[in-house]
């Protein structure tokens, strides 16, 4: 008995140190994102093109700060999607690697070259869902110089997402090799912008390397790129050149019957009732927020109050923040499509406005909206 009871304090000792160790290397957590929205009123796109190489390999199924290096892959590529404003650049999307439940070929090129459309890439990111594979960076480079590179001209950003792990028995050198010969065949209009995943040493240099071989870009580390401040700054130093200043000019106000309006005068995007505890608009969407589009840059002297409203779960606090990023995401999709910022004022009502009943799920779901309310008609 005493025996077995040293033994049962061993095993408990030994499972509390592990636990402790689990503790001190416990998961940190992908930070949240928000939006910095950039006016196509403010900024011209400073490339032609641009494409994504994004690595879908084995390797990236492995954990950093525990977090699958992929999942931060793939957030950095939405991240950019959502905060990059079309400015009628070219754009694609090529991953290597993957699972056999993504795709059996060891690149695929998902999206483009073809009219940059966020709505567009975000679709052909989601075909890309679970790693798996061997790390044939070398092919990726080979077939995009090949294929959506090849009719090509101006300049262009190739950005490559990686942990930078060579496929197996393979050196560096031939990756480097393939940059190096795209870099050749493209010339002085293109510029690499690879972004490290990870931690290991030789996979930092090789990203490195690349982005020396284009002269005219630069590395980053993922890190910084899932941070608010580090993805505005990557997409404007990469992708936009701001407009200089100009006074526009004063339009006379015009009578207008605006469509699209309640009985109340005010656009509710009723097509699209956020997801409960969401901030993300969906797709259905798309099209009445583009008519509004037209509208305001057909009437310049329209302003309009974007107002975030929630339903009745969750504290005031809460649901306080909630209303407020509704607003945002339906102000930063009007930015994306140039209406400037100064004609959006941000306004968020919680649960204080309901518009149905918060006693069944379908007026919670009705009550989850943002109104834009025109003003200066």
């Amino acid at each position: 008995m005493k025996f077995f009871s040293t033994k049962l304090f061993t095993a408990l000792a030994i499972a509390l140190l592990l636990s402790g160790c689990y503790a001190q290397k416990a998961t940190q957590p992908i930070p949240a994102f928000t939006l910095t929205p950039f006016s196509a009123n403010d900024y011209v796109s400073s490339i032609d093109n641009f494409v994504i190489i994004l690595d879908a390999s084995s390797s990236m199924g492995d954990r950093y700060k525990g977090n699958y290096k992929f999942d931060m892959a793939t957030q950095i590529v939405s991240r950019m999607n959502q905060t990059l404003p079309e400015l009628d650049q070219n754009g694609a999307l090529r991953s290597f690697g993957h699972s056999m439940a993504v795709s059996n070929k060891n690149t695929v090129l998902f999206y483009g070259m073809e009219k940059y459309s966020t709505y567009a890439l975000d679709e052909k990111l989601k075909k890309i869902f679970e790693a798996g594979g061997t790390s044939p960076m070398h092919r990726a480079l080979k077939a995009s110089g090949q294929e959506e590179l090849k009719p090509v001209s101006g300049k262009t950003a190739l950005i490559i997402i990686s942990d930078g792990q060579p496929e197996a028995s393979l050196e560096s050198p031939i990756t480097l090799k393939a940059a190096q010969a795209l870099k050749d065949q493209l010339g002085p209009g293109l510029c690499y912008y690879p972004i490290f995943v990870g931690d290991d040493e030789k996979g930092a240099l090789l990203m490195d390397e690349i982005a020396r071989i284009g002269n005219c870009g630069f590395s980053s580390n993922a890190d910084n790129l899932l941070t608010n401040a580090g993805m505005a700054k990557f997409v404007e130093d990469v992708f936009l050149t701001r407009k200089p200043k100009t006074v526009a000019p004063t339009v006379a106000p015009a009578p207008v019957v605006l469509q699209g309006t309640n009985a109340q005068g005010i656009w509710v995007v009723d097509e699209t009732y956020f997801d409960f505890d969401k901030s993300v608009i969906k797709s259905e969407a798309f099209d009445f927020l583009n008519q509004i589009v037209d509208v305001l840059k057909t009437y310049p002297r329209i302003n309009v109050k974007v107002q975030g409203h929630t339903d009745s779960i969750g504290t005031k606090e809460y649901n306080d923040a909630l209303s407020i990023r509704r607003a945002q995401a339906v102000k930063t999709y009007l930015m994306n499509r140039g209406i400037h910022g100064d004609r959006m004022t941000l306004e968020g009502f919680n649960f204080s406005k309901p518009v149905a009943p918060n006693s069944t799920p379908e007026g919670r779901a009705l009550n989850r909206r943002v109104e834009l309310h025109p003003m200066n008609l």
